[in-house]
């Protein structure tokens, strides 16, 4: 295991072919209508390289050429033909599948669509299905009725941009479908027929051997590819033990198969009569075990790191066919390029860049860590037989922890960002389990090759398979369990990742003074850990998110942190995944003081289930005389080591750093009070002469049962419907901002145009989330100060005086 240099990297003709190429698809995802520009530059730049192919500095025409290459095919899977400007209204499709994953929450289709409303139109827009959904292939063509919506951009602070990768496959719309509305035009196909049949049988069998429904599953992912199953708790016990790569048919899995395969047939062919010996069985060998490797791949439903791998491995078996030497450099390069060539987008897939990134760690990382380590190479002079096994047992241990070290720490920045948290009991875990990973992974092979074969040899394997599984599955609970198991992380910004790479690069490869650059890694870590704590707070600040049709408020104070409602969306994505958490890691919130769920509504009440299970709260508020409802009984579930209470009006203020918490409604009486919206938790939140009033979903007699005076920034009741934010309201509060929280083409036509009116002849400045995407206002005591996520901050932010009328305040 040698150190690379620099040098080194340069030396493989296609390390820098494939980054020029990677270059070029992340800039041309970005501008689609300029497909047919880059590639005409592209076939320019290759025609000079081949006419000045003798000249010095040609290859820098060649890099140009690939990166234009790879900007022009990016750029043309981006481009969708424009579709019709669309209302959100139900379209009647028409198309060719062009992908399916299945998930316990309801399939996602890609539709290539060739008729629209009846007229032939070209578009691909993506659809989640509501309900269970009959098996459905690529390639079948199908009739549906859907809902549609443009893609829109991420509307809060840390939400991902999903509709910046589906730009770059090309999907321009996304949507909603009735899975039982669903027609199918075409048949299935034979093959997939009979592959839907076998895993379905395989799943049978497996289920029926083994010792317990979860080490099935895991046995099955592996087997065929069937994630689906694992469920929430399994996926969580993996990410926090460090494990979560075993879940997936990996690179791991695929180069484990390739070499057992290998050394099989190898055995195997030497033992036929006639044959030559030695190194010419190992060259008919390897073209031998390719087509095993791409079967596997195929059984396994074509996950993208097991291609990756598959293009690697068969990269290496050509070369040992070939005699030529294995370079896993140049193999990963090969790999990069053909994923780049056949499918673009793959560049902004996360677990193409993790798988990636894995990989590159263990082949430049790991050799640098190892040198690193002040423990020589063992020396086996004059050590018995025994102490030989010794001493290769503890480098082999030292270097999968350096392994290990490696692939953590470049896939850091990722997983920092994505999940908010990194696992430090992979460290250990790896070298533990990493040979039951093995072996599980060529049991799930073998058993699933033998179950096409005969069932019934199959029996066996399955049943030991499903056997390591279950104690894969105990080894990762013991690991998850452990102190300090996973960490949790701030998100960190490009800058930081950049510069942490960088520090990285410098100390793998780096040579004398050039190394001292690796120190940008750790100067990564202290500036995003240190630099935010030195920055000055402002005393109050309060986040209105957007999520939809819903409310969800963050409100925070000298370290202090308070949620208000979550969001939800009935039988649609969770708001509380999808933009609560987000939010709270890029505010790096990890608890909360409290929790206050206004009322139990769906859209107010769903997304708060998820965010508590994940952040835990000192606290939960919830309205007196609505606890007993299933969604309350969730929340109150979600929050298990919450101090739970009923309020209603006259409860003593809550201190939420240097913010006092009042609530306002329910009232005491409930006879003034019918519905459960009018028995919304209203709270008046005061910090210094700032005043704000969060009314929940509160309408005419909800708002007449307050007692409340002037405020400087008002929630508008239930998303500004004409069933509230009465005259009267807004005569007792006098609102110097009104935030409405709604969502974009509200089904329900919220807010109002009355009620906007009526806001704006008060003289208040009106803000809406579903245009303004996160409101966020911070204050100092005296004024307030509010930023609109999707606007202009020079034309939409200001500061608003606590008394007197609004006036921009300079930026």
């Amino acid at each position: 295991m040698d150190r690379f240099s620099l040098q080194d990297l340069g030396a493989r003709p296609l390390a820098f072919p494939a980054l020029g190429m990677g270059l070029g698809a992340a800039l041309g995802g970005e501008t689609p209508h300029r497909a047919w520009l880059f590639l005409g530059v592209g076939a320019g730049l290759a025609a000079l390289a081949w006419v000045f192919a003798r000249r010095t500095g040609s290859w820098l025409l060649v890099l140009g050429a690939l990166t234009c290459v790879g900007a022009g095919l990016a750029a043309l899977q981006a481009t969708s033909a424009p579709s019709p400007e669309l209302p959100p209204e139900e379209a009647l499709l028409e198309g060719q599948v062009a992908g399916v994953v299945p998930s316990p929450e309801g399939s996602r289709v890609t539709l290539e669509v060739a008729r629209w409303n009846g007229e032939p139109r070209r578009a691909r827009v993506r659809l989640s299905a509501r309900g269970p959904l009959e098996p459905l292939s690529p390639g079948q063509r199908v009739q549906v009725r859907a809902r549609l919506r443009r893609l829109e951009a991420p509307a809060n602070p840390g939400q991902p941009d999903i509709a910046a990768r589906l730009r770059r496959e090309g999907v321009s719309h996304s949507g909603g479908f009735e899975a039982r509305a669903l027609v199918v035009l075409s048949p299935e196909p034979g093959w997939r027929v009979w592959l839907r049949r076998t895993h379905a049988a395989l799943a049978e069998r497996t289920r029926a051997l083994s010792p317990s429904p979860e080490a099935a599953s895991l046995f099955l992912t592996l087997a065929a590819g069937q994630r689906a199953g694992l469920g929430e708790e399994l996926e969580e016990l993996f990410s926090a033990s460090g494990l979560a790569h075993v879940l997936s048919v990996s690179g791991l899995h695929v180069a484990a198969l390739a070499l057992v395969l290998l050394r099989a047939l190898r055995a195997l062919l030497v033992r036929v009569p006639g044959l030559p010996r030695a190194r010419d069985v190992r060259r008919m060998a390897a073209p031998l075990a390719v087509p095993c490797v791409w079967a596997y791949v195929a059984f396994t439903g074509w996950q993208p790191p097991a291609v990756r791998s598959a293009v690697m491995a068969s990269a290496v078996l050509a070369g040992l066919m070939l005699w030529r030497r294995a370079d896993g450099l140049n193999a990963l390069a090969l790999a990069a390029l053909v994923l780049l060539c056949v499918d673009p987008a793959s560049l902004v897939d996360l677990s193409m860049q993790l798988s990636f990134l894995a990989v590159l760690s263990l082949l430049v990382l790991t050799p640098a860590l190892r040198a690193a380590v002040p423990l020589g190479r063992p020396s086996f002079e004059g050590v018995g037989p025994w102490g030989v096994r010794a001493l290769r047992l503890g480098e082999t241990s030292l270097q999968t922890l350096c392994a290990s070290v490696a692939v953590t720490l470049a896939g850091a920045p990722l997983i920092a960002s994505t999940f908010g948290r990194l696992s430090l009991a992979g460290l250990v875990s790896n070298i533990v389990c990493l040979p039951l990973c093995g072996l599980l992974t060529l049991m799930a092979a073998g058993g699933a090759a033998l179950f096409v074969v005969t069932p019934l040899l199959a029996v066996p394997v399955l049943w030991l398979g499903t056997v390591c599984s279950q104690v894969l599955l105990w080894l990762a609970g013991l690991f998850a369990a452990l102190p300090l198991a996973t960490l949790d992380v701030p998100p960190p910004g490009p800058v930081v990742t950049w510069l942490f790479a960088a520090g990285l690069m410098a100390f793998a490869v780096g040579r004398g003074r050039g190394r001292w650059l690796g120190l940008l890694a750790p100067a990564a870590v202290g500036w995003l850990f240190l630099a935010p704590s030195a920055l000055p707070k402002p005393g109050l600040t309060v986040t209105f998110l957007s999520v939809g049709h819903g409310d969800a408020i963050v409100l925070s104070s000298a370290g202090q942190h308070a949620l208000v409602d979550a969001g939800g969306v009935p039988g649609g994505g969770d708001t509380g995944k999808r933009v609560v958490l987000p939010f709270l890691r890029e505010a790096r919130i990890s608890r909360l003081a409290l929790a206050v769920l206004s009322h139990p509504h769906p859209d107010h009440a769903l997304g708060m289930v998820s965010t508590l299970r994940a952040v835990p709260a000192e606290r939960l508020w919830l309205a007196a005389r609505t606890v007993d409802g299933a969604l309350s009984v969730a929340v109150r579930e979600a929050a298990a080591r919450a101090t739970v209470e009923e309020v209603q009006a006259g409860l003593s203020a809550f201190q939420l750093g240097e913010a006092t918490v009042e609530v306002l409604g329910p009232p005491r009486d409930a006879s003034r009070v019918d519905g459960v919206n009018d028995r919304s938790v209203v709270l008046r939140v005061r910090h210094g002469d700032v005043t704000l009033l969060l009314t929940g979903d509160i309408e005419a007699a909800g708002e007449s049962a307050l007692d409340v005076g002037p405020v400087t920034v008002l929630k508008a009741p239930h998303h500004g419907s004409r069933t509230s934010s009465g005259p009267a309201l807004l005569e007792r509060t006098h609102p110097h901002v009104v935030v409405v929280s709604a969502g974009l083409h509200d089904r329900f036509g919220l807010p109002h145009p009355e009620v906007l009116d009526r806001y704006v002849s008060a003289g208040a400045r009106v803000y809406r989330t579903d245009l303004h995407g996160a409101i966020r206002l911070e204050s100092d005591g005296h004024a307030v100060r509010l930023d609109a996520f999707l606007q202009d901050a020079a034309a939409e932010g200001g500061l608003v005086a606590a008394a007197g009328r609004p006036q921009l305040g300079e930026r």
